[in-house]
């Protein structure tokens, strides 16, 4: 008995200890004093939570005594944690906390400019449509800020690819090849702040845009279509336009350069009034360029003026009027004599002094962010996009008048006017709650595009002329060719073909629907869940009394992130794809050589990788793997109807299968650093021509490289001086159609070679006076972008150098 009390003594002070528990509160407050209700305050373990009150206030009761980390977790202010200790001698702590704004979340749809001037973007738009630190996002996004662009001096989308993993030109077109498949041409448009554009879809492909008012470009890798619809497997483009700033920046640049180019930009923002609440920024620039292709000048003018207005602190307004003409002459390539692709100068071309190819496009970008409380808000956008074209052109017909030697090319004549136009309207709200303690970021909305032709658009074809009144083919002796101003009205003009009348016609409307949540399970596992009802169909009236064909989609996408570090995630995800056909595919597949309709385009990408935060921040890496699969690949092929009409294929399943690593930012505070590599192996695996099947896709690269890394010295007697060097690897690429053996006139498999280019730079600074100088392709390598056959290659330009001045004020 003694015994027993005796241990009964010695254990009921610990079992009374033990059953001590503690208690913390606290207050959440801004740095401005104002309470903030509805932010969960988390145990690092996650076994107990709390969510603030109205007053701010948050409790967390009934906590054994231990040590405890806590975790603020708010989708609009900045995470905090605090570790603390309950003890016998202070079971009950009061922790408060004062939490900043997310710098992510000021904005949901982006109409304010980002301030930072690096190669590195802390966040994006285009793969969550709100604002989202790339890491955290399940998915490769990879971007080019304008800092970027301005030290390589890239004017045009195509000049910007060579900065982005996986990402190479398919032609020199705004024509890319993206993880193996091609973006341009009615496989893939570009995104303008989020909303379809008219670049790159339709006859507007041919002509890239301008970089002048672009923030920075993004490539969402793999499908979007879970939030933007209709898109190309490889990835979505997205071109972010500068926004205003509340604070005044002024920049002029002049330049000078190689083929008899000058260049002049201008680039102004700032507030409009004393309270800062209606702000503005200008762009503007011009260009005037021989190009280093033979009688291929170009005079191109960007105006881009922007208005800002925050009427509350709730509601937010953005406007954007740009305006862009280019006058020059439509490049189709360089033709290839006699099998040899160095037979000809890289500035031999097609057209003829009288040819011109004038374009405008003209948009109009409006959005409003209105937050009705501090977790819900209601987000609208608008694009009225039109792209207006005038055109005389001289083109090859795709055969050779003494075939199998290809020496002299057949011709045809184009004289276009047209006109097209792209209207977006898109609204969705954001909601952020909690239920318990995960987080959830939805978003839940509707997109309306509808693209429709003027009906006033009409064209001249010829293939023959009179000559002393008896009808010659149009033809063009690549041995000794003759450059003259044509005579158009001796031309024999061909009856409008089917394939302009169906052009002329065209027009469809797309509505989708979507939704998406965004969890924080716990303090290192996210989860992304996603899809989008997509329902296409286009408004013809056909003269049979049919009825239009629709073509729907359920858009299924998902994702998780997990933080193995604090700067380290790991990914994975699973997103689908759809291209609906355009509807005369569909209706008419007679008149693009195929006797049953074709098929819509699916597709699906799976992909997993890490994405790191290192050297405090300043440099973002990406390492991912990824396999997409697509069905109905639709192909153009270098053959033509008796129309003129060109002539599809459909292959049933392709494959790419690849891995990529980008880093991008500083590794000092004066070394900056892109650098991407990308292993793609694609394939054919059920083809519609059996000699296609087994091959890689056209114009896909096995590798590819990309860098450039500038250092700016910081001693003294070197102070504003700065350097920089690069360049780009691409592998040897299969062409899109088969090209003629010269010797035995059999067809084969041919291939553009690999090339790498080198490029430098010098920078300096003095004061508010800035200089730098580029040289491309330094070594003066004869290489090919890229291209589709022996027709119309693409080759890339020899030595040049641009020289900039600047200054900002």
């Amino acid at each position: 008995m003694p015994r027993i009390l005796l241990v009964l003594l010695l254990v009921l002070p610990q079992l009374a200890l033990g059953q001590l528990s503690g208690h913390i509160s606290g207050h959440l407050i801004s740095p401005t004093g104002q309470t903030l209700e509805g932010v969960m305050v988390v145990e690092k373990s996650g076994r107990f939570s709390a969510l603030s009150d109205a007053e701010g206030h948050f409790s967390l009761d009934q906590l054994p005594l231990a040590e405890y980390t806590l975790i603020t977790r708010s989708l609009s202010h900045q995470q905090e944690q605090r570790t603390v200790i309950l003890s016998a001698e202070t079971p009950a702590l009061v922790v408060d906390f004062t939490l900043r704004a997310s710098t992510n979340a000021l904005q949901e749809v982006e109409v304010l400019g980002r301030k930072e001037t690096t190669y590195k973007s802390n966040y994006s738009f285009v793969g969550t449509k709100t604002a989202t630190a790339l890491k955290d996002v399940p998915q490769s996004i990879s971007t080019v800020t304008k800092e970027l662009m301005e030290d390589r001096q890239a004017l045009r989308l195509p000049d910007v690819v060579k900065n982005i993993a996986g990402v190479t030109q398919y032609s020199h077109y705004d024509d890319l090849t993206i993880r193996g498949f091609r973006n341009g041409y009615e496989s893939g448009f570009r995104l303008l702040n989020g909303l379809r554009s008219g670049f790159s879809y339709g006859n507007s492909f041919t002509q890239a845009p301008l970089t002048v008012n672009l923030e920075r470009v993004e490539v969402l890798k793999g499908p979007g279509a879970a939030l933007y619809g209709d898109i190309n497997p490889g990835g979505t483009v997205n071109m972010v336009t500068k926004k205003p700033l509340d604070v005044a920046r002024k920049a002029v640049s002049f330049s000078n350069g190689s083929f008899n180019t000058s260049r002049a930009t201008a680039d102004f923002t700032g507030p409009m009034n004393e309270r800062k609440n209606l702000l503005y920024r200008f762009n503007a620039g011009f260009e005037k360029s021989n190009t280093f292709r033979d009688v291929n000048d170009t005079r191109s003018v960007m105006v881009a003026p922007t208005v800002t207005f925050l009427p509350t602190d709730n509601t937010t307004l953005n406007a954007e009027l740009v305006y862009t003409h280019i006058d020059g002459y439509l490049d189709r390539g360089l033709a290839i004599r006699g099998g040899d692709l160095y037979a000809l100068p890289r500035s031999f071309t097609l057209s003829q002094p009288s040819d011109y190819f004038r374009t405008s496009t003209y948009y109009l970008n409006a959005s409003l962010n209105h937050k009705f409380t501090d977790w819900l808000s209601l987000n609208a956008s608008y694009l009225d996009f039109t792209y207006n074209e005038d055109l005389s052109e001289h083109r090859t017909l795709n055969s050779y008048a003494d075939a199998p030697a290809n020496t002299v090319m057949n011709l045809r004549y184009f004289d276009r006017r047209a006109e097209e136009y792209t209207k977006n309207l898109a609204a969705y709200f954001a909601l952020n709650r909690f239920t318990g303690s995960v987080a959830h970021k939805v978003v839940l909305g509707v997109d309306y595009i509808r693209f429709n032709t003027d009906k006033q658009s009409t064209m001249f074809e010829a293939r023959q002329k009179l000559v002393d009144g008896v009808k010659s083919p149009l033809t063009f002796d690549l041995k000794n060719p003759v450059y003259e101003i044509q005579d158009p009205t001796k031309y024999i003009r061909r009856p409008l073909p089917l394939f302009f009348i169906d052009y002329i016609n065209s027009v469809y409307h797309t509505t989708g629907i979507y939704v998406q949540d965004q969890l924080t399970v716990t303090p290192r596992l996210s989860l992304l869940l996603g899809a989008r009802y997509e329902l296409f169909a286009d408004e013809r009236d056909y003269p049979d009394g049919s009825q239009t064909i629709p073509q729907r989609r359920l858009l299924p996408r998902a994702g998780l992130t997990y933080a193995l570090r604090d700067n380290l995630n790991y990914f994975a995800s699973y997103s689908a794809g759809f291209r609906p056909l355009k509807p005369e595919l569909l209706r008419f597949p007679e008149r693009y050589g195929r006797a049953t309709p074709f098929d819509t385009e699916t597709s699906y990408q799976v992909e997993t990788g890490l994405k790191g935060e290192f050297f405090d921040k300043a440099l973002f890496g990406t390492l991912a793997v990824y396999q997409i699969d697509k069905r109905n690949q639709l192909v153009p092929t270098n053959a033509l109807m008796p129309d003129g009409t060109t002539i599809y294929r459909q292959n049933d399943l392709v494959r790419s299968r690849g891995a990529e690593v980008e880093l991008t930012g500083n590794l000092l505070p004066n070394l900056n650093l892109n650098a991407t590599y990308a292993f793609n192996h694609s394939e054919v695996l059920d083809a519609a021509l059996a000699v296609e099947e087994g091959q890689p896709l056209a114009n896909s690269p096995k590798h590819s490289a990309g860098l450039w890394t500038k250092y700016t010295f910081t001693l003294p007697a070197l102070r504003g001086l700065g350097v920089a060097f690069g360049g780009n690897y691409v592998a040897a690429r299969r062409t899109e159609n088969q090209v003629t053996n010269t010797t035995t006139g059999e067809e084969y498999w041919g291939h553009w070679p690999s090339y790498t280019v080198l490029d430098a730079a010098l920078f300096y600074t003095v004061d508010k006076f800035n200089f730098h100088l580029n040289v491309n392709n330094l070594l003066d390598r004869y290489y090919f972008v890229g291209g589709y056959d022996y027709f119309r290659t693409s080759p890339g330009a020899p030595r040049n150098f641009m020289a900039t001045v600047g200054y900002t004020f």
